[in-house]
């Protein structure tokens, strides 16, 4: 063990050496093949665990069907450490199950309005394997989750102040930008293919790919000390791969210089629905944060201390409720504490294609669409009673409100003012779910992964320690 480190510290001698860089480099090359025996003999692999309760957010891999006890193949969204290790990587495949189905009544009430009368269910799984990238699979039980949704990654738009006409402009525009790439993006036949089943008043289900679910671990898994030791090479010596004779590369002097960014998860629930102004939360770091030179600045496991800066529940109207916070103290493991000044930069939102986030972290509402679709919707169930359409022509363009049901009858028929009714009731569909029913209130459920941005100042006083 004294041989092995008596090596270590000559090695980074030479390397700190700027004469003679192809001279040090073939002694250093010498140093390491005299000196393997003794290196294998320190080499321990230490097996890591992963304690119970760890979040596990798993991101299936292609399509699903909605069947009960179907396979289920995830990824892990991201890595997970153990002891300031990387203990899953990000990438990690894993294997469980559906293993129930519930009914999903609010989307089978909202399905109705359309016609659509398919039985909606939300399916709740769970994970029994994963498998590390040197193939070796390990058991894991994880508690059951029924919260899968499609997830997105908000980050902060550009500061900048907006008239009324200009946001509505911005709204405009992000509708046709979702409709270029609902066109033109991969997977068209495969959407196609959807949009037809939703015009269908009974259609096969699936579990979306990309859907996302957040578990915790029920047990501790333990990775074997092998597998953990091609996942952490020593930051000691991992620069000693470098080619002899080549020149390190300089320091970057603005490294230390950028505010701090954690990544936590939130230990409970925030709603806009009850959460009140000043009420304090807390938020556990997930992942280390390590400086230029490899020294731990923030440990895995220390504790964010937020604070509830607004509150607003949702209201009639469509009025979404509002939640803001921000983040004051930030508490280590070994019991030692700093004062933070800490903002949102970001965060995982499940079904969060309408939420968007401003320059100051403020996660809101913009639903697409808004004003554009209720009007495109009301010209269309006008032209049956334009006398420039036959009848069957208006019919099939303007009986949009129920599906194919509405839209084969609106036909059959043959009657203007039928087709007309239910384009117009497709409409008046639409302007209630945009404009008159209740607001949806904001919510980010326990375990909920965000990323916190750090004033310069404390990145500065930690990385000095």
């Amino acid at each position: 063990m004294l041989t092995s480190q008596i090596l270590r510290k000559e090695v980074r001698r030479l390397l700190a050496r700027r004469a003679f860089p192809l001279l040090s480099g073939i002694i250093l090359v010498l140093i390491l093949w005299v000196a393997r025996p003794s290196f294998a003999q320190d080499a321990k692999p230490e097996q890591l665990s992963i304690p119970a309760g760890t979040p596990i957010e798993a991101k299936s891999r292609q399509h699903i069907p909605m069947k009960l006890g179907q396979p289920v193949e995830a990824t892990l969204a991201h890595p997970v450490y153990a002891n300031n290790k990387v203990a899953l990587p990000e990438g990690v495949r894993l294997q469980g199950s559906v293993i129930s189905l519930e009914p999903d009544r609010d989307l089978r009430n909202d399905a109705r309005l359309n016609a659509d009368f398919t039985p909606y269910h939300k399916p709740t799984v769970t994970f029994i394997s994963a498998t590390l990238p040197d193939g070796t699979t390990i058991p894991l039980s994880t508690t059951p989750s029924s919260d899968g949704a499609p997830a997105i990654h908000l980050t902060p738009a550009a500061s900048k102040r907006s008239s009324l006409i200009a946001m509505g402009m911005d709204s405009v525009k992000g509708w046709i930008s979702s409709t270029k790439e609902a066109l033109f993006s991969p997977g068209l036949g495969d959407r196609m293919v959807q949009l037809l089943y939703k015009q269908l008043p009974y259609h096969p289900e699936r579990i979306q790919q990309g859907t996302m679910w957040t578990c915790e671990l029920r047990e501790p898994v333990q990775v074997p000390g092998a597998a953990a030791a091609a996942m952490n090479p020593d930051p000691s010596t991992a620069h000693l791969l470098r080619v002899a004779g080549q020149k390190p590369a300089p320091d970057k002097p603005d490294a230390a210089k950028k505010d701090l960014q954690l990544h936590a998860y939130l230990d409970e629930e925030l709603s806009s629905a009850n959460a009140k102004v000043g009420q304090q939360f807390q938020a556990t770091v997930a992942e280390p944060v390590y400086g230029p030179d490899h020294a731990l600045i923030v440990p895995q496991g220390a504790l964010l201390i937020g604070r509830v800066t607004r509150a607003k529940p949702s209201k009639s109207f469509h009025r979404d409720g509002q939640l803001r916070f921000d983040f004051r103290q930030l508490q280590m493991p070994s019991g030692g504490q700093e004062q933070i000044v800490g903002s949102l930069n970001g965060m995982e939102a499940k079904g969060g294609a309408s939420l968007t986030m401003d320059s100051e972290g403020g996660v809101k509402s913009q639903q697409q669409g808004k004003v554009i679709v209720p009007l495109i919707l009301t010209a269309l169930a006008s032209r049956p009673l334009d006398d420039d359409w036959s009848a069957q022509g208006g019919a099939a363009v303007g009986s949009n409100g129920m599906g194919l049901i509405g839209r084969v009858v609106g036909i059959t028929a043959a009657s203007r003012n039928l087709a007309a009714g239910i384009g117009f009731y497709g409409a008046g569909i639409s302007l209630y779910r945009r404009w008159l029913r209740h607001g949806k209130d904001l919510t980010f459920p326990k375990d909920n992964r965000i990323d916190i941005e750090v004033s310069q100042r404390l990145g500065q006083q930690l990385s000095q320690r």
